[in-house]
């Protein structure tokens, strides 16, 4: 639930209408309430996406660079997918009343009635959400989650009083394709937003890289007869998992460590498990390989992900670690996988199984489930085509999608 203080600002920044002089690339930060450095976006130069977005601290920034910087155009729908799924970033969205579930909608029109806010024209709804790496877009659920977005607004508000006095290019506004050394950070200090300035954070992603801490087990994989190249990688699954002991937390998007021994081409047993701790993954390999028929001589790593996740484990047991751009059979498999989650192939369900996933997709509000990856979309267009989804959510998704029968 919105805070009065979030639609207030909310609000507040929608009259400055600061993305008409703003492009999504001309950042400036906001030294947080709590301490830490915001990084803010404006989107809605060019009317797609109009909204405040604030990525917080190195890991944020580092999410926006991501996606600013990706080949879109080379990119698979599986590794567009995964890269949308990577932002960790706090929006303050403004959407049509259809994109907001039930409860946002209430919330929203008692707000506006009670402060005499006009709900008119195009994308007049404010809506908030959380994007979390590998976590399905979620409402906020924190009071630093709330207090750092009001932090933004506050700041996008400041900064839009200060463009009526001074140019973008005298407060330092500017494109990061001029690899600007500093650029402007707005600081509440007594009682005022002043204006300061701060550099940006080095954009490089470096994943983690577990230690295998068991020196036994280490010792036990090193004098085991090792034999062969597998091919290696990592994927992040489409289909989000909501666990019942967890259903108020965002859903998570399973991350797979997959396995190809090259020659025969096994597919070894995949290892998932939510992401979040990439050590425990690390072990669950160990203990798979210790406990397995083979050990392979060499690895191929098809992406960096998995390069670093491997990293101590291979130089501890003696297993070669290398890197390759082109893991031609694992991307097969990975091929054959998505195919599968998207139902591509027959494959039998429990109709009470199915039952339950239609009902749970037409509680998710319309917000959610236009961030699905486009595999997952790509999946209910064919089931709609089959005849096979209930009427009522046959006709959102075709809605939502723009898809007509």
């Amino acid at each position: 639930m919105a805070t009065e203080r979030m639609y207030e600002l909310a609000f507040q920044y929608k009259g400055t209408k600061l993305w008409q002089q703003l492009y999504d690339d001309e950042l400036f930060a906001v030294q947080l309430s709590d301490g830490a450095i915001g990084y803010c976006c404006v989107m809605g130069m060019i009317g797609e996406h109009n909204a405040l977005a604030l990525y917080a601290g190195e890991e944020g920034y580092k999410s926006y660079c991501a996606i600013r910087n990706a080949d879109q155009d080379r990119m698979t729908d599986q590794m567009m997918g995964e890269l949308l799924t990577s932002q960790s970033c706090l929006q303050c969205s403004f959407e049509t009343k259809d994109m907001l579930s039930g409860e946002e909608l209430e919330e929203v029109r008692q707000y506006a009635s009670s402060h005499q806010k006009p709900l008119r024209g195009k994308n007049a709804f404010p809506q908030f959400t959380k994007y979390r790496p590998g976590r399905f877009p979620w409402h906020y659920d924190s009071a630093l989650d709330e207090q750092r977005i009001c932090d933004a607004l506050g700041a996008a508000a400041a900064l839009k009083k200060m463009l009526r006095s001074y140019s973008k290019e005298e407060l330092g506004l500017f494109s990061l394709d001029e690899e600007p050394a500093k650029i402007p950070m707005l600081a509440f200090e007594g009682g005022r937003w002043i204006m300061k300035y701060t550099t940006l954070p080095n954009a490089e992603i470096r994943y983690p890289e577990p230690m295998l801490t068991n020196d036994v087990t280490a010792a036990r994989i090193k004098r085991k007869a090792k034999a062969g190249v597998w091919e290696c990688g990592t994927l992040r699954l489409p289909n989000a998992v909501q666990e019942e002991e967890h259903a108020d937390e965002a859903p998570y998007y399973p991350l797979a460590l997959l396995f190809i021994e090259l020659g025969n081409e096994l597919v070894q047993e995949p290892i998932v498990t939510d992401g979040e701790d990439p050590a425990e993954m690390l072990n669950e390999f160990a203990q798979q390989l210790l406990d397995g028929k083979t050990v392979p001589r060499t690895i191929r790593c098809g992406d960096e992900r998995c390069f670093s996740l491997l990293k101590d484990l291979c130089a501890k047991t003696g297993i070669r670690l290398e890197k390759t751009d082109d893991p031609e059979a694992l991307n097969d498999v990975i091929v054959d996988l998505l195919d599968h989650l998207a139902g591509e192939e027959d494959a039998e369900l429990d109709p009470k199984e199915v039952e339950e996933m239609f009902d749970v997709l037409m509680q998710i509000p319309d917000s959610e489930l236009r961030q699905m990856p486009q595999e997952l979309v790509n999946m209910l267009y064919s089931l709609s085509e089959a005849g096979a989804l209930p009427d009522a959510l046959d006709n959102r998704i075709r809605k939502l999608f723009r898809r007509k029968k």
